[in-house]
């Protein structure tokens, strides 16, 4: 009896001193795994979360910039003006073009402006055309002309590259050169008053400056 005690205890102590078994081990290492896939996602949609509070917040100054502009001018700046100067031109008194507050955190292209390379452009300005001239903003447009600043898209997520979008007269989803980046296929824009907002669908009234 006592040599059969002695054998138990040793192979116990011996199974100690070997630590864990290899079955031990893969299920150990299934469990990480399965923990590591059911945290992923919740970790993916945190991220992109935070790109598109990131891009808020940039279209939020950009807004704030053009309020400042069009208060000092009594009209929002024009898209185009030359070969050199566009909106983001405009307000560059108000906003600094190497701010980094023109480039979107979910834009992972990075495309710099052909005229000036030292700003990387994610957002386009509302070139809409419904009605006449004066409400296009292609043109600029007169701080008084717009009927629903609250209501009327000024800047949006656009296609990289470009720096403006919905331009033309007909309107169609999705949005000409609107680029639908951010989480369930969303985009973000900012209104004549300065509000920022996530939006996944439009209707023509969002970019007519006359209505």
């Amino acid at each position: 009896m006592r040599n059969t005690w002695r054998v138990l205890i040793a192979r116990r102590f011996r199974r100690d001193r070997d630590g864990f078994t290899l079955v031990e081990l893969l299920v150990v290492i299934a469990i990480i795994a399965i923990l590591a896939a059911l945290l992923m996602p919740a970790l993916a949609q945190g991220k992109a979360r935070g790109k598109n509070a990131g891009c808020l917040n940039n279209l939020r100054q950009i807004g704030l910039a053009t309020q400042m502009y069009a208060d000092e001018h009594d009209a929002y700046p024009a898209a185009w003006v030359n070969s050199t100067t566009r909106w983001m031109d405009l307000i560059q008194p108000y906003l600094s073009k190497r701010s980094g507050v023109y480039l979107c955190p979910a834009d992972l292209q990075r495309i710099p402006v052909t005229w000036d390379t030292n700003i990387f452009l994610s957002y386009g300005i509302n070139t809409f055309r419904f009605g006449d001239q004066a409400h296009c903003f292609w043109y600029g447009v007169k701080g008084n002309a717009v009927v629903r600043p609250s209501g009327t898209i000024i800047f949006a997520d656009c296609t990289p590259g470009k720096y403006y979008c919905g331009g033309g007269s007909t309107f169609k989803e999705p949005v000409v050169d609107v680029d639908y980046r951010h989480p369930k296929g969303s985009f973000v824009a900012v209104f004549c008053d300065g509000h920022a907002e996530t939006k996944t669908k439009t209707r023509p009234a969002d970019w007519d400056a006359s209505q």
